[in-house]
């Protein structure tokens, strides 16, 4: 192992964390400033801890791998995440903080009772939580430890250990204000490594013309629109991205604790560009090595074919920082989703009266802790496609938390029949159509089942209006008349 990598991964893994565990000690006292910072997080650490919480292995290993597999097709499908990067921030963020703020939500589940004025909500939603959250923990989990092992040499099992022990204990202990900071300053390491990236790579083709002129020469589909891309997996990926980012428990907490509405909109054009920015890089990261005519074993390597092919050891180095960065920020989040989630949603409930503020805090660390050790154990598994995989779970939540939530937010006849039903048949409607209707309807399953659960959900609420329910009527009441944060 060369000393100077060692010196690197030691500053990544141990320098960066500590520093954001000790400038932030103050923010974990209370449950509110464990689980979203207090609700006092500014415009630039809002927008970078919901995009790098969005961007992880599933963008910078999958995103590239389906550019390489498929050429420009394999890339396109991104549209979707651009448009839903788009619409999260200027449209969806401030509202989600507006109405948080105001019913006092600490997680989305306890969003759901205030506004559809059940209890039930609690327990069914955070088991799909913790449900879903698991694997995509674990796919970044493997990631992270993959990466490790090419870079510094050292076995699978011990990068896991690694890697997985250094990420639980710095979530459990430093709770969302420590992962906002360490993810603002991680997101900046990975803006300054994919430019290096992006210039390597154009100048290693010729520019985007030379990645045509290049991959034409391969197969002229390379160059087009879908390219040999299946339609349902382009459609369904667009609409997962297109839906994710708002329906993503460990993203929308970030909108929880942002300060006030001028955070929000400040936050919306950084959060933007950024996730754009990367989104083009990944994409291009995929192409280049095809267009060079590099082969690899499975096209979840052509990240890892870029750096060692591609790119001078300088620059694999900091693309190397760059993927960690990425899974470090995504599992720091999903951890402190599922761990709050177990504790303040089913834990508590469960026990029939509130946690003090001291006991939630205990519990919530405890979770994260266990739920953590869990998806390190299950971390063995073999993985197919990441981007596939990582899109299930993302697919899922936009199902369980993505509908009823836009639904919530800005629909008074929206009622709780609507959202029962997004909540317990609409997740095994998508792993039924996953399953069985993908290839008899030719649609993925996840425009297929938004057709059912959008079409049932609009038909409930239209023959029984919320709006003329006592729940509803208690919810406007008690929270929207009076002056809101």
């Amino acid at each position: 192992m060369e000393p100077s990598k060692i010196a690197a991964l030691f500053v990544f893994l141990v320098l960066l964390p500590c520093w954001a565990l000790y400038y932030t000690r103050s923010g974990i006292k209370s449950v509110e400033g464990y689980v979203f910072g207090g609700r006092a997080l500014g415009p630039v650490a809002s927008a970078f801890t919901a995009a790098t919480a969005a961007t992880s292995a599933g963008l910078f290993v999958g995103g590239a791998g389906m550019a390489y597999q498929y050429g420009w097709g394999g890339g396109t499908w991104q549209i979707g995440a651009a448009f839903g990067v788009f619409i999260t921030w200027f449209i969806v963020a401030p509202k989600i903080r507006e109405v948080s703020h105001k019913v006092k939500a600490i997680t989305t589940p306890e969003l759901f009772v205030k506004r559809y004025g059940s209890n039930h909500f609690y327990p069914i939603v955070a088991v799909w939580i913790v449900i879903f959250t698991v694997p995509m923990l674990v796919v970044q989990m493997r990631s992270a430890a993959l990466t490790i092992e090419s870079y510094l040499g050292l076995p699978y099992v011990w990068s896991l250990v690694l890697f997985s022990t250094v990420l639980v204990i710095f979530s459990s202990l430093g709770g969302r204000s420590a992962i906002a900071y360490l993810d603002t300053v991680q997101g900046m390491i990975m803006i300054i490594c994919v430019t290096v990236a992006i210039i390597v790579g154009l100048k290693a083709v010729g520019g985007i013309s030379g990645i045509d002129h290049l991959l034409v020469q391969q197969n002229p589909s390379m160059t087009s629109f879908f390219g040999e891309m299946p339609r349902s997996l382009w459609y369904n990926l667009a609409f997962v991205y297109l839906f994710g980012l708002f329906s993503s428990p460990h993203i929308i907490p970030a909108f929880y604790g942002m300060k006030d509405a001028r955070t929000a909109r400040l936050a919306f054009p950084i959060g933007v560009v950024i996730s754009l920015y990367w989104t083009f890089a990944a994409v291009l990261i995929g192409l280049v090595p095809r267009a060079l005519g590099i082969g690899i074993e499975t096209p979840d390597k052509a990240f890892a074919a870029f750096i060692t092919h591609v790119a001078p050891e300088i620059v694999g180095m900091l693309l190397v920082f760059c993927l960690l960065a990425a899974v470090f920020t995504t599992l720091d989040a999903l951890l402190m989703a599922a761990g709050s989630s177990i504790v303040h949603d089913i834990i508590g409930r469960i026990k029939g009266q509130n946690f003090t503020e001291s006991e939630e805090l205990r519990y919530s660390k405890i979770a994260t802790v266990v739920i953590g050790l869990l998806a390190l154990i299950l971390s063995g598994m073999q993985m197919p496609l990441i981007t596939i995989l990582n899109a299930f779970g993302f697919g899922a939540f936009v199902i369980v938390i993505g509908v009823p939530m836009i639904l919530a937010l800005f629909w008074d006849k929206a009622n709780r029949e609507a959202a029962y039903f997004c909540t317990t048949l609409g997740p095994i409607i998508y792993i039924l159509w996953r399953t069985y209707l993908v290839k008899i309807t030719g649609l993925g399953e996840l425009p297929g089942t938004l057709l059912v659960v959008l079409t049932v959900s609009v038909i409930c609420s239209l023959v029984k209006p919320a709006n003329n329910e006592l729940y509803f009527q208690e919810y406007r009441k008690t929270y929207f008349n009076k002056v809101g944060a």
